[in-house]
């Protein structure tokens, strides 16, 4: 089977600093992966490279087996690979419809012409009503962003994600900024997300982690020091030493 995203080799230095050193990582369709490790670790920098904010000084990113180490970010959105924020995105003067919406009319390639129409196509209406129910967005689909908590706004930018129909989604950091009561909300969407969609979490709060991933890689000074199941990486003694301490008991 093609993992629906495969890293080889993967390195990038920003002068002297070695922020990548030889990443390699497969994700296949359906994967929960979550990518941990301490500040500093190369985490960000990484996602970067997949997503072609910077291009790596050696190795490859492979999408469906397509080679797209060289080409930019919008071409490999339209090949399914889709990022969120660790700082919330949005059209912040639009409703939470209107921001899911155009995604989906930006993947149909018809985001400028329906969006100066003042109104949507009604299939496109649908979908994004549908994915803010699923969101648990759907009592507040007609409010402005700006009008919701800020729990609400991270959940709308998964939405608009979705939007994209993603094959291969990264998620930096989803909990940033929410106060720990939201976390179990956030799971709990995270966990509901199309079974056919490779996801790559990158999170710090554990619990979230844990609960969440199947299988985690743990970076350290940009280079891959363990991968495995929750328990393996529970259990590892260089990942405990260098990250989790006190942080898995």
């Amino acid at each position: 089977m093609t993992p629906a995203l495969k890293l080889t080799g993967i390195e990038k230095r920003f002068g002297g600093i070695a922020a990548t050193q030889n990443v390699e990582m497969s994700l296949y369709a359906g994967a929960r992966h979550a990518l941990i490790g301490p500040n500093g670790a190369g985490k960000t920098t990484l996602v970067n490279l997949i997503t072609g904010v910077h291009r790596p000084d050696s190795g490859r990113i492979f999408l469906a087996g397509h080679d797209v180490t060289n080409i930019p970010q919008h071409r490999r959105v339209r090949l399914g690979l889709v990022r969120s924020f660790q700082i919330t995105n949005l059209f912040a003067s639009f409703t939470v419809l209107e921001n899911i919406a155009l995604a989906v009319a930006e993947r149909e390639n018809i985001g400028t012409s329906v969006r100066s129409a003042r109104g949507f196509l009604t299939h496109i209406a649908d979908e994004a009503y549908e994915i803010a129910r699923r969101m648990r967005l759907g009592d507040v689909g007609l409010r402005k962003v700006t009008e919701l908590a800020y729990g609400q706004q991270r959940l709308v930018e998964l939405a608009i994600a979705l939007g994209h129909r993603p094959t291969v989604l990264l998620l930096d950091e989803p909990a940033a900024g929410l106060p720990g009561s939201d976390h179990a909300i956030v799971l709990e969407v995270l966990q509901e997300l199309p079974k056919n969609v490779a996801v790559l979490l990158i999170e710090h709060d554990m619990a979230l982690v844990f609960g969440f991933a199947q299988t985690i890689t743990v970076l350290a000074e940009g280079a891959v020091i363990a991968t495995g199941s929750s328990a393996e990486i529970r259990s590892d003694p260089q990942v405990r030493r260098v990250y989790l301490g006190k942080r898995s008991r």
